[in-house]
């Protein structure tokens, strides 16, 4: 008996099979006569048996009924499901809902719209989900309410749904939707202007950068710092120059920044924050524009940050110190070093020496013996041990001999041992070809008193590939 039903279901299953199929070549043409009358009983009957499946509970058939479904053409099949959706478990309201979704008939918006709201959160994901097919700008406000106010894959859901919408006139819906809405909707309206990359949306986001929540700033920063281009760098400034909230300044600081780099031209960059410097009197202010003239990292602007490292106003200095010591070039190592010298403020002394070494690690034309000179006196000034240990940390980058000599002199140095071990093994993987004999000596010292094993095995291996380096020499 089992076997005669499960042959009855598979035979059923054959046969919607060829309605599909008749479904199919039918599509598009008018039912007429006799035969179209048939067609049309079929047709029915095929639909009927679509829903008596999905009504079953039979997971192995409700599974293949729905790939069938996806292929079943027609607003009327489209309107029969719908109007069964309520009628089913959730297990296959949800399946249901995304097939409705893959047969792209907006006849079933209505059904999935109504869905989003239904109690088991798995349905309510699928119904968002399907949104993100079906839908079109009257949806924009249902999924970024929706976004706003869920969580984990619901939100999810409504956020990849929203930025997936079709058609003309959904990113007008999303502008328009942003001077109403409250503010943990307009984050994700604007959220969507980014992931949608309206660049038509340059002037709200504008307007959002000065909104009374600071959320809805900080968000509009991020998605201007994707879509506007260079023209907008002096209104970016100028509304960088008006915020309060030091983590929305943060943001617009790294915003402004960012839009300049847009420019091709690397010596023109800072030419907006340049342009607006001399009209600010506010430190605060002008601190800020200092951060971002070091963010940009033009060197149009290092004539600038030189005076301001002169300035008779502690929070400028620290600001321009700051700057500069996040060059993308060592072109201000001797001004830092000249801090690092003279200042009697402890705290510049020690920022000047991290930017210091810092700087060191950028790309240079420099002599090796100058970088290790540069490196002793960056490790003469340091006035504490976390600052001596930070420069060993920078000199481990550096591949020479003398950069393995320096470093192996603080092996003895109980305070500074480890990191001088650390240094040691990392320098000797770039020296030990070049110099083997002289890296070998001071492996051989990392093995003999150091605690750290992983740092023993490390100097073995390279220790090894000097032996064969000199086994392959004598081979020759």
């Amino acid at each position: 008996m089992k076997m005669k039903h499960i042959g009855l279901k598979f035979l059923a299953l054959l046969l919607l099979s060829s309605w599909v199929i008749c479904f199919a070549e039918s599509e598009g043409n008018p039912l007429r006569g006799p035969q179209d009358a048939s067609r049309r009983n079929q047709s029915d009957d095929a639909i009927t048996l679509v829903i008596d499946i999905l009504r079953s509970g039979e997971q192995g058939m409700q599974a293949v009924a729905m790939s069938m479904v996806r292929e079943m053409p027609g607003t009327e099949v489209t309107k029969a499901l719908i109007k069964e959706l309520p009628n089913l478990s959730p297990a296959a309201q949800m399946q249901l809902l995304s097939a409705l979704a893959d047969r792209g008939d907006r006849t079933a918006l209505p059904a999935v719209i109504k869905a989003t709201k239904a109690k088991e959160p798995f349905v309510r994901v699928a119904a968002l989900k399907a949104l993100g097919q079906l839908g079109d700008a009257s949806s924009v406000t249902l999924l970024a309410q929706t976004a706003a106010s869920s969580k984990a894959e619901e939100q999810k859901a409504a956020r990849e749904s929203l930025y997936r919408l079709r058609g003309q006139k959904i990113d007008e819906a999303i502008l328009a939707g942003i001077p109403k809405a409250e503010s943990k909707v307009k984050v994700e309206l604007i959220r969507g202007i980014r992931e949608r990359n309206i660049v038509a949306g340059v002037q709200t986001l504008l307007k959002t950068a000065q909104d009374p929540d600071s959320k809805v700033q900080r968000e509009s920063f991020k998605v201007l710092k994707v879509i506007a281009d260079q023209k907008y760098l002096p209104a970016l400034v100028e509304l960088l120059l008006n915020i309060k909230s030091t983590s929305v300044r943060s943001e617009a600081e790294r915003t402004v920044a960012a839009v300049a780099h847009k420019i091709e031209d690397k010596n023109r960059q800072a030419e907006a924050v340049l342009a607006a410097l001399p009209e600010v009197a506010d430190t605060q202010k002008r601190c800020s524009l200092l951060s971002v003239l070091g963010r940009i990292g033009d060197d149009s602007a290092l004539p600038v940050l030189r005076a301001a490292l002169s300035s008779d106003n502690a929070k400028e200095q620290d600001a321009a110190i700051r700057a500069l010591s996040d060059w993308p070039n060592s072109k201000p190592l001797n001004d830092l070093l000249k801090i690092a010298k003279t200042s009697q403020n402890e705290i510049h002394r020690i920022l000047v020496l991290r930017g210091f070494v810092h700087l060191l690690g950028r790309e240079s034309d420099r002599p090796a013996k100058e970088t290790i000179k540069l490196y002793q006196q960056a490790m003469d000034l340091a006035p504490s041990i976390p600052e001596k240990r930070m420069v060993l940390s920078g000199l481990a980058n550096v591949k020479s001999l003398a950069a393995l000599e320096m470093a192996a002199s603080y092996l003895q140095d109980k305070t500074l041992q480890q990191e001088a071990e650390v240094a040691v093994v990392k320098i000797a993987e770039g020296t030990f070809e070049s110099h083997p004999q002289q890296t070998k000596d001071i492996l051989n010292k990392i093995i003999q008193t150091s605690k750290n094993d992983s740092l023993r095995q490390q100097a073995r291996k390279i220790l090894n590939q000097i032996k064969k380096l000199n086994l392959s020499k004598k081979e020759h």
